[in-house]
């Protein structure tokens, strides 16, 4: 056999699933002329499992681990450099748009303003508000639901204000709340706020006539739902233009392809099983980051360490769908 050779691109031979191993066995073949039998003498492992291997995609833990081994050898990169602890757990995703959003919110808070954060199902929006609340003081994170009532926000904001409320129409509680207010520091986050529309859109004029008085900071969070009740009140109707001048928005577009691809990186997984993770994550009109996590979750599990492939990734989308 020749002397060993650098390869000319870059390559992880330790990322590489049944198939890909496969294909460089057949280019060393045909591109090098090194044979099936030359390898399997290398290697010490049976010529037909490294034909199995090349023609078939069927190898054992142990054929990959030597075919490995040989390729790392013949192109003389240095093993012990390239291979790296993968993780096998779903962590959290510190995007830039992550990052932008958290500076976002923060400037709200400081600033004391009325705040808007929309986003496709799936991009991350409850991910980072829930972060933010978690790590930063003086926070109340409320989720909205549907048939949530004007007297239900408001006893919630005046129960984290320290404020019993007396009995009395919507307009008296409100009252209440702004007259007794103490200037504590405090940022009210309402996540899915499309919900506080059901009828009309009197509890976002609530949020406005609150913060009017007060300079409490809030941040509605919410789909493109939420945007078209700001901007057209819901049915065209119903006019919210005095809150929608007063609110600071941010859209999020959804995680870049060079992201998707950095985070994968640190995960033991071959390309064809990226090209399809990475497909998910960047469709944020579909559910984005959401079913990203959750199908590449899956895959962890299956795999427990183990190279992620295609037939895994087709899999966990499979069984998702089911659910």
């Amino acid at each position: 056999m020749e002397a060993a050779r650098i390869l000319e691109r870059n390559v992880n031979f330790n990322r590489m699933g049944i198939e890909e191993l496969g294909e460089e066995l057949k280019k060393l073949r045909e591109n090098e002329g090194i044979t099936f039998e030359e390898i399997s003498k290398q290697v010490n492992v049976s010529r037909t499992y490294i034909s199995q291997l090349a023609n078939q995609h069927k190898a054992s833990t142990d054929v990959m681990d030597a075919v490995r081994k040989f390729l790392y050898s013949y192109y003389n990169i240095p093993e012990d450099e390239d291979v790296k602890e993968f993780k096998k757990d779903i962590e959290l995703f510190p995007t830039q748009e992550f990052k932008k959003a958290l500076g976002f919110i923060e400037d709200i808070k400081n600033r004391r303003k009325l705040g808007c954060i929309i986003g496709y199902p799936g991009s991350g929006k409850t991910t980072i508000v829930k972060q933010y609340s978690k790590n930063v003081p003086g926070i109340v994170y409320v989720e909205a639901f549907q048939g949530m009532r004007e007297k239900d926000l408001l006893e919630i904001i005046a129960e984290n204000l320290g404020i019993a409320l007396k009995r009395g129409s919507a307009y008296k509680l409100v009252k209440q709340i702004i007259d007794e207010y103490d200037g504590r520091e405090i940022l009210f986050i309402i996540d899915e706020s499309e919900y506080l529309k059901k009828w009309d859109v009197s509890k976002f004029d609530t949020i406005r006539k609150i913060w009017d008085n007060t300079k409490i900071p809030m941040l509605l969070v919410g789909t493109e739902v939420l945007e078209d009740y700001l901007t057209h009140g819901g049915n065209f109707k119903e006019n919210l233009s005095q809150l929608y001048r007063r609110i600071y928005k941010m859209r999020l577009e959804g995680i870049k392809e060079k992201e998707v691809r950095e985070i994968l990186s640190q995960y033991n997984i071959d390309r064809e099983a990226e090209n399809m993770l990475v497909a998910l994550a960047i469709d944020y009109k579909h559910g984005g980051m959401g079913n990203f996590t959750e199908v590449l979750e899956l895959c962890l599990q299956e795999t427990n360490g183990e190279v992620i492939t295609g037939s895994i990734v087709r899999n966990a989308k499979n069984y998702k769908m089911l659910y």
